[in-house]
C-alpha cells in the first residue's frame, strides 16, 4: 500500500505548459513528461516487498511489510510481515475506502473518516495517504515551476494547487522529477495558513534509482515532517515487480485475515 502513494504522487503530473525548460525534456508536450514519470513506478499491477524504519527522538522502530497494487482496479492490499507483534495485520484498500484486520482480536475494522489523518503504523505517513490512490488526478490543478538542480541532480519542478473544492488535505504541493532518468525525486507539501501565506509541512525524497522491468525505480524513500524535529521515516524496497496477473481473490477481507496472500 506504500507504494500506492508514490502512484498518487506521480499522477498529479497534470498536463500544463507545452514544453518544458529543461533540455532533456526538449520536444515533449506535458502529457509526454507525465508518461516518462508515471512509467517508471507504475504499471497496471505491482507486487513488492519493503522494510520500513520510523525514527523519532525517543525511539526507533523497524516493520516489513508486502504489498500488492492493482492500479486498474483501484484496489491494494497489504500485510505487515515484522515485527513478531504485527505480523499478520493487513490493510485493504477498495477505491477510498481503508479496511485493517487485526489478528491478535482476530478483527476487521473500516477506518472511519475520523481516523484518516492518523499515523500509519506509527510512521509519518497517515491512512489518508493510503487511502487515496489517484485522486490527486482531479483535485489539482498543475502548472510547470522549470527546471533547476537540487543537491547535484537536474530536476523539472511542478506546481499543484487544488482545484476549490477538492477534499483534499495540502494547500500545494511541489513535486520533483529528474532530468535524466524521468523518475520522482522529491515532494515538498504545504499547508496555508493564512491566505497567500503557504507553510512547508513535509517532504519526501526518492534516491537510488534502479532499473527494473524497463522502469527507473528509486528503491530508497523518505519522509520528513518539517513540524517533528527528529522524525522520519525511511522506506526500502527489497523486491518489486510491474504487470504480473494479480487474482481477485487476493483484493478480499476473506483473504485479509489470511497468514499469506494468495498469488
Amino acid at each position: 500500500m506504500m507504494i500506492s502513494l508514490a502512484f498518487a504522487l506521480l499522477l498529479v503530473l497534470l498536463p500544463s505548459a507545452a514544453h518544458a525548460a529543461d533540455p532533456s525534456y526538449e520536444g515533449l508536450d506535458a502529457a509526454a513528461i507525465v508518461k516518462l514519470a508515471e512509467d517508471s513506478m507504475r504499471g497496471d499491477t505491482a507486487q513488492m516487498k519493503a522494510t520500513m524504519h520510523i525514527t523519532t527522538p525517543r525511539w526507533e522502530r523497524t516493520l516489513s511489510f508486502r504489498s500488492w497494487d492493482d492500479g486498474r482496479n483501484d484496489r491494494s492490499l497489504t500485510r505487515i510481515l515484522a515485527p513478531r507483534k504485527d505480523k499478520g495485520t493487513g490493510f485493504l484498500r477498495l477505491a477510498n475506502t481503508l479496511w485493517m484486520y487485526l489478528p491478535r482480536v482476530e478483527r476487521t475494522t473500516r477506518i472511519p473518516p475520523s481516523m484518516m489523518l492518523q499515523s500509519w503504523m506509527g510512521s509519518d505517513f497517515t491512512n489518508d495517504d493510503l487511502a487515496r490512490d489517484s485522486s490527486m488526478v482531479d483535485d489539482y490543478e498543475a502548472s510547470v515551476i522549470g527546471a533547476r538542480e537540487i543537491e547535484g541532480t537536474q530536476v523539472l519542478g511542478v506546481l499543484l494547487v487544488p482545484h476549490e473544492d477538492a477534499p483534499v488535505v495540502w494547500a500545494k504541493i511541489e513535486a520533483w522529477i529528474t532530468a535524466d532518468a524521468h523518475a520522482p525525486f522529491l515532494f515538498l507539501y504545504y499547508d496555508e495558513d493564512k491566505p497567500g501565506e503557504f507553510e512547508l509541512i513535509r517532504r519526501m525524497r526518492f534516491s537510488d534509482v534502479r532499473r527494473v522491468d524497463g522502469r527507473n525505480v528509486p528503491h530508497q524513500w523518505s519522509m520528513e515532517p518539517i513540524d517533528k524535529p527528529g522524525h522520519m521515516t525511511e522506506i526500502t524496497l527489497d523486491e518489486i515487480e510491474f504487470d504480473r496477473d494479480l487474482a481477485d481473490s487476493i483484493f478480499t477481507q476473506s483473504n485479509l485475515k489470511r497468514s499469506e496472500a494468495a498469488r
